[in-house]
């Protein structure tokens, strides 16, 4: 059965899990024993059956539990299309483990929880990118950006590879781009530049496969490559676009916290000094808190109550 509310009881036993397309990570929290991870396959829309995907990894995980497990935290980038979806995830769980309560949510919700402390924005940039603003003293939540790799995903990993073949797609038949981002990609992809395309259509797993040259396309921005650089920037600007309407929609004041996580947005990233710069043109900086996506699942799962989240989870309880 569905709940609007979850109990407000100490929960105990719990296990939750975090991802999308670059993987999904699972850990426990079991009284008197000793914590459990363990790394599962990620995906994107379209590359498996995503109820009984997501429905198998945690009936596998909650199965290396030795114990009754009071809630289970599921939050991931690609959620059900419908409520249909949604209850067959829960059915098949709640049937076939000793779990008590399922929470389903974007993985939006579990970086919001781990990175914004007050009133802010997360913004997680991977192979997707999805961004979550909490705002008036955490009594509302405002959803932004994401909406998959097909028709959005501005500035994350898959926009900018994306972005930077099609560069050098059109050096490759004279329509611009950059021949330098053309050669990286055949040498990268192992193709020549008039199977390119083919090739990398016909990857097991293009998406994933695309955001991974993500990497390359960073450190030709470092060494000095203007299209790859201004591919970083338009990446940046993309970013800081998410951070202002957050704020401007949460009415945010002078400590509105602007949190980035995910691999695009690593520290060390030319992507990320170049977010930080642009936000500081507009009065913002970026906020750090030193937590992960997958930490903030486990604050979900402690949760008396979703509070602020709560039209943004799914709440399930065994019959």
């Amino acid at each position: 059965t569905e709940q609007g509310n979850a109990n407000a009881l100490t929960m105990a036993n719990l296990i939750f899990f975090d991802g999308g397309g670059s993987g999904i990570r699972a850990k426990s929290q079991i009284t008197n024993s000793e914590s459990i991870a363990k790394n599962f396959p990620g995906f994107t829309p379209g590359e498996l059956p995503l109820v009984d995907y997501l429905a198998n990894l945690i009936i596998d995980f909650a199965k290396s539990i030795d114990s009754d497990i009071d809630r289970a935290v599921l939050a991931v980038a690609t959620l059900p299309a419908d409520d249909q979806q949604y209850g067959d995830i829960a059915k098949l769980v709640l049937a076939k483990t000793n779990i008590k309560e399922l929470w389903i949510c974007s993985d939006s919700v579990s970086a919001c929880a781990a990175a914004v402390e007050a009133d802010g924005v997360v913004i997680a940039a991977g192979t997707g990118i999805t961004a979550l603003a909490v705002g008036k003293n955490r009594t509302m939540a405002h959803s932004l950006a994401g909406d998959g790799f097909l028709i959005g995903d501005e500035a994350s990993a898959y926009w900018i590879g994306r972005m930077a073949l099609n560069s050098a797609l059109r050096a490759r038949d004279r329509r611009g781009g950059d021949s330098e981002l053309l050669a990286v990609a055949c040498k990268h992809f192992d193709a020549e530049p008039y199977q390119l395309a083919h090739v990398v259509h016909q990857l097991d797993r293009s998406v994933n496969a695309i955001a991974n040259f993500a990497k390359l396309v960073n450190e030709l921005a470092v060494a000095g490559n203007e299209a790859a650089y201004e591919i970083l920037d338009a990446a940046a600007s993309e970013i800081v676009l998410i951070a202002t309407t957050a704020k401007r929609e949460c009415e945010g004041g002078s400590g509105f916290q602007v949190a980035l996580i995910g691999g695009v947005l690593a520290p060390e990233n030319l992507v990320t000094k170049l977010v930080g710069q642009k936000l500081a043109e507009c009065g913002l900086s970026i906020h750090i808190s030193g937590k992960s996506s997958l930490d903030g699942a486990g604050i979900l799962a402690n949760l008396p109550e979703p509070g602020v989240f709560k039209d943004l989870i799914r709440i399930f309880t065994k019959p």
